[in-house]
């Protein structure tokens, strides 16, 4: 199926799912269906407007050149016009006609758009699903379809094809990667936002891994902050409550990182040190002396992916020990070394007989520094006391703004955004917004809360009924006893 083909499908597909969705709708007056049939027009008209753009993109090849920037940023520029549009229409409209808008009505374009915006930064790739993934970290920012569809996005795309890759292998090395490597594997073993991975064989015969960032991804990184500030700037006009540049912000903050394959060896040679007592955790070890800003060379480390449980149950591996053994080497990490693997998506974690946990990708390995360390076991401690005072000391701590009039609700919603996911008690409101203004977190914290809340759904597919709080509450003990 060729990329139009599947627009087109993802499109159509997109349209009967939300039909099916509006005449399933609870609709108190033919007013009210009528309206949203309405707004149903309206967003396939911005479908049809997605499929032309796409039709147009490939009728030729992808340009190369600075003019390649434009398909994307035309992409974006829809899904951002009909998400400002239908918001603006639904809030006018509640304003003039109060009868014709409902919570339902709301819902009803929440799951639209997040549906929206889920398929364009799939079909995309890039940042905007770096992007979604941390807004699917953020409750406090977007209503609850936006973080349950964004959620599901793994920061993965089609590789690129080896005579696109190979030059830059040459040009990273300053010599023929011959002169270098016995053999490199031109079929990739993994493919992301910014580069993809591939394995190759030393001439000394070592095993390796080679991280290769892909030739444009400057343009690309560029282009896709430019259209991401373009949609927060449209969206924050309709929602001033709503901080969501954060968003744009903390990719910012992380993408310098993330871009420096010297700083990403440094970073996991920092965590193999710390973590160096464990022998139940591997982090492949980088070749320095072959590694550069845009490639990353480290041993080969194999396994198996930590939520393929068939997989896991062939090699006997026991899925409980292993989802213990993950919330423990994570809690050991942040509230005891002080510093957090920061992208723990199922991709980047495999498990090997022992069992022993593998880490890879380490572009968002980053120190923890020691007072947000030591604010962060405050919070574990007061949440398994259940003491709500503490709690709200340590988040006014780790820089987190809490209004005087904050409930137990808007606690909670913090606490969601600090261990990842919503404590029992939590109760949302039917429109998904928060009752919590919080300002601008610290980018270390929503690094964590992202963390935590990916763990937590690798937990629950491994154990759902084990006790992560008990688990990570006995490291937030031996931290504060050091």
């Amino acid at each position: 199926m060729d990329a139009l083909t599947r627009s087109l499908a993802t499109r159509v597909r997109e349209a009967v799912d939300d039909a099916g969705a509006v005449l399933a709708a609870p609709r108190p007056s033919n007013g009210v269906l009528l309206t949203r049939l309405a707004d149903l027009g309206r967003a396939n008209w911005f479908r049809g407007a997605e499929v032309v753009l796409d039709a147009h993109a490939s009728a030729g090849p992808l340009l190369p050149s600075a003019a390649a920037r434009w398909p994307r940023q035309l992409r974006v520029a829809v899904v951002a016009a009909d998400l400002s549009l239908a918001y603006a229409t639904l809030r006018e409209r509640a304003r003039q006609w109060p009868s014709l808008v409902h919570a339902t009505d709301w819902e009803l374009q929440h799951r639209r758009g997040a549906a929206r915006v889920a398929a364009v930064a799939a079909s995309l790739g890039g940042l905007l699903i770096k992007a979604g993934q941390i807004a699917s970290a953020r409750p406090d920012l977007v209503p609850a379809a936006y973080v349950e569809q964004l959620a599901a996005l793994q920061d993965r795309v089609p590789p690129r094809p080896w005579h696109v890759i190979a030059p830059e292998i040459a040009r990273a090395l300053g010599r023929p990667p011959a002169e270098v490597f016995e053999s490199i594997d031109p079929a990739p073993i993994a493919a992301a936002s910014l580069s993809q991975v591939h394995r190759a064989r030393l001439r000394d015969g070592r095993a390796v891994a080679l991280k290769i960032q892909y030739p444009d991804v400057a343009f690309m990184v560029a282009a896709d902050l430019e259209a991401l500030q373009s949609i927060v700037d449209a969206l924050g006009r309709l929602e001033a409550g709503r901080p969501l540049g954060t968003i744009v912000d903390t990719l910012r903050a992380t993408l310098p990182r993330e871009l420096d394959f010297q700083q990403e060896g440094r970073s996991m040679a920092i965590l193999r040190g710390a973590l160096a007592h464990r022998d139940d955790v591997v982090i492949p070890a980088p070749v320095e002396e072959l590694t550069s800003e845009r490639l990353l060379v480290m041993e080969l480390v194999e396994g198996i992916k930590i939520t393929d449980r068939e997989a896991l149950d062939a090699a006997s591996i026991d899925l409980t020990v292993v989802a213990r053994r993950l919330n423990e080497i994570y809690a050991e990490q942040i509230l005891v070394a002080g510093v957090l693997h920061g992208d723990p998506h199922p991709g980047n974690l495999l498990v090997q007989p022992g069992p022993r946990l593998v880490l890879f990708d380490h572009g968002l390995t980053l120190p923890i520094p020691d007072e947000m360390r030591r604010l962060l076991g405050a919070i574990v401690r007061g949440q398994a006391r259940g003491d709500l005072d503490a709690m709200r000391t340590a988040l006014r701590g780790a820089g987190v703004r809490i209004d005087e009039g904050t409930d137990l609700n808007g606690l909670l919603t913090l606490m969601s955004l600090v261990t990842g996911h919503r404590p029992t008690g939590f109760v949302g409101d039917p429109k998904g917004a928060m009752a919590v203004s919080l300002g601008r977190l610290p980018v270390e914290l929503i690094l964590v809360g992202r963390a935590l809340g990916l763990l937590h759904g690798i937990t629950r597919q491994l154990d759902p009924t084990l006790d992560v709080l008990e688990v990570v509450a006995s490291h937030a003990a031996r931290a504060a006893a050091s």
